[in-house]
């Protein structure tokens, strides 16, 4: 499949917002369309309601869910979740996946730089043992793998360059319900109430050893043994680890 260049990629709303932040974002993005158009409408409670409720102006698989969901007054910070986790947003991934603006991401694992001052150090000791330089490709091959992969796209990410805040539609897209344009609330552009609950508290990350034991495992097999290539050449003892780096994919 040929990669689309920036000059032919065409983004719809929903799918710029995906491509800034993701699910969530592409969520907000919707339900602003949808306030947008008159189809939903919130109370200051918080509470989203479907003006219409057989699924009336919907464009877009993701819309049809969000109008689904809101047939009965549904909670602000209930709808978003709820459409963003939803078979109809996996589509939607499917479909950038497909259009070539997104690819399977790697996470950036937090001692990503060791595997590197590994591979450097195997290169200096390679001139007084050259069995070391064994060891470089084997450590940077751990290195790029632990830097991880952003999940957009050069070619996602320049048509993304070319989407601008040209209504409050793409300012949600861009920036979110949460972000601010022109020093302006982009909330505050739909008429929503301050306390409404857009942006979820962060998670928490969970430290792994797996990378960095594998990185030790590097060093130790490709080091301990003066660098020879007996330990390193077939890479059995200094590859068997590279499944365990670079933590989840990045959606």
């Amino acid at each position: 499949m040929e990669t689309p260049t920036a000059q032919e990629t065409w983004l719809s709303a929903e799918e710029a917002g995906y491509l800034k932040a993701g699910p969530r974002r592409a969520a907000e993005t919707v339900l602003a369309r949808l306030i947008d158009s008159d189809l939903v409408r919130v109370s200051r409670e918080g509470l989203v309601s479907a003006v219409h409720q057989n699924g009336h102006g919907a464009t877009t698989s993701v819309e049809a869910r969000m109008l689904g969901e809101a047939r009965s007054a549904a909670p602000f910070d209930m709808i978003l979740p709820a459409t963003a986790t939803s078979t109809e947003m996996v589509q939607l991934h499917q479909h950038l996946l497909g259009r070539g603006l997104m690819q399977r991401g790697r996470r950036r694992h937090e001692g990503w730089w060791f595997s590197l001052a590994i591979a450097i150090l195997l290169f200096v000791l390679g001139f007084a043992a050259p069995g070391c330089f064994y060891g470089v490709p084997i450590a940077l091959g751990f290195f790029f793998w632990q830097y991880g992969r952003s999940p957009v796209t050069h070619a996602g990410k320049e048509a993304l360059r070319k989407v601008t805040a040209q209504d409050r539609v793409h300012a949600v897209a861009l920036h979110g319900f949460d972000g601010r344009i022109d020093g302006q609330s982009v909330r505050a552009l739909f008429g929503l109430p301050e306390n409404l609950v857009v942006t979820p508290p962060p998670a928490r990350r969970s430290r792994r050893s797996s990378s960095d034991g594998a990185s030790h495992s590097a060093y130790s097999a490709c080091g301990a043994s003066g660098c020879g290539g007996s330990s390193c050449s077939s890479g059995s003892s200094c590859g068997g680890g590279g499944g365990g780096c670079g933590g989840g994919g990045g959606s």
